[in-house]
């Protein structure tokens, strides 16, 4: 049975950090994702299957069936990152606070910014070659209209499912649209400089959105265009040897994230770890960068 160290209870713990991972990681559900609890080792490999748009038929005559077409694409498992952190006897015993407790927002930043970043990577031009060149000074919601108008025409995508990825800057030229005359008075969207759903688009604003070596400052796609696997991972061995495991799942993503604690006698350390197993790859060409140059 795992240790419950220092009368605080890890799983108590990991639950009032979901809000914070449920914000840290909502950008993943405009993606296309497969996650599991189920145990995986480091290195396999997911299959995810994304269906060709059909053709409607006529069924006067009969139900004659059709051909339908599966793409696989194959997510490697190949990440597995986190952070680790503690404190000495001396230093907890000195500080009034919750030394390890305090980490534990920072180190979830952490890793959710290693996540978006390994997906942003992704976005350039060698994968999704059709961009448009926006500024930030001139980027507003009928930049937006046309980025959908190009996901329909030119990419054939389904309107469904559709996100927005910018950059800070992109993204408060987005919100000043709020201030103008169409929108007028106090709302929540203003208050907290929120950008409701524009032209089918969920929008969301990152600091991690950086150029990539390609002026890119934004990503308007179908969810097919990136994909995401995560899974479990295996802490028989830990649990074994006394290490306090706890799995948590994100709401709506499915997303298991797993926190550990230990003490470690020898140098007298009380650690904590949190970590995921994962693994990007691109999907469909179904999307439009846009970048500044």
């Amino acid at each position: 049975m795992a240790n419950t160290i220092a009368g605080v209870n890890l799983a108590q713990v990991a639950e009032e950090t979901l809000p914070h991972l449920t914000s840290c990681f909502a950008p993943l559900r405009g993606i296309v994702t497969d996650f599991s609890a189920d145990i995986s080792s480091e290195g396999a490999s997911v299959a995810t299957r994304i269906p060709t748009k059909p053709t409607a038929q006529d069924l006067s005559s009969g139900y004659s069936r059709s051909d339908t077409t599966l793409t696989a694409k194959t997510i490697t498992l190949d990440t597995f990152y986190g952070f680790v952190w503690g404190f000495n006897d001396v230093e907890r015993s000195k500080s009034s606070l919750m030394l390890n407790d305090l980490f534990i927002t920072p180190a979830l930043d952490a890793l959710g910014t290693k996540v978006f970043g390994d997906i942003w990577n992704l976005v350039v031009n060698a994968n999704f070659a059709t961009s448009s060149t926006i500024t930030a000074a001139n980027f507003d919601r009928d930049d937006v209209v046309d980025l959908g108008t190009t996901l329909t025409d030119t990419k054939k995508a389904p309107k469904a499912g559709r996100t927005l990825w910018c950059d800070p800057q992109h993204y408060g030229a987005l919100v000043k649209t709020l201030n103008s005359a169409e929108f007028p008075g106090i709302t929540a969207e203003k208050a907290e400089a929120m950008v409701p759903r524009v032209a089918k688009f969920d929008v969301y604003e990152t600091d991690l959105a950086d150029a990539n070596g390609e002026n890119l400052a934004a990503y308007a796609f179908h969810r097919s265009s990136l994909l995401m696997a995560a899974r479990g991972v295996d802490s028989t061995g830990a649990q074994a040897a006394g290490v306090e495991v706890e799995n948590v799942v994100i709401p709506d993503l499915n997303l298991p994230v797993q926190f550990r604690r230990w003490y470690d006698p020898d140098t007298g350390y009380l650690k904590y770890s949190v970590g995921l197993l994962y693994g990007v790859a691109v999907g469909t060409d179904m999307g439009v960068r846009v970048v500044t140059a």
